[in-house]
């Protein structure tokens, strides 16, 4: 084989690899979008977690007020 049956190999399976390159590079980009959004999902649950905690916290503190002004109007009657 000589060099222009090799070039000429060559440029006909260009297209088929410019293709696959595309391909594979439209695929990972992809994959770094999902894995971005699934990384912002988890902070965003963190973050949830995190609120949930001192909502209920605070509902404590509120409920333990309550009980205690509930048991001075009691004592008062």
């Amino acid at each position: 084989m000589d060099g222009i049956t090799i070039f000429g190999i060559f440029l006909s399976l260009l297209p088929l690899i410019i293709f696959i390159g595309i391909f594979v590079a439209i695929i990972v980009f992809i994959v770094s979008v999902v894995k971005r959004f699934e990384r912002r999902a988890d902070e965003r649950l963190a973050l949830e977690k995190e609120n949930t905690n001192l909502l209920q916290s605070k509902l404590n503190g509120i409920d333990e007020r309550l009980s205690t002004i509930e048991k001075m109007l009691k004592d008062v009657e």
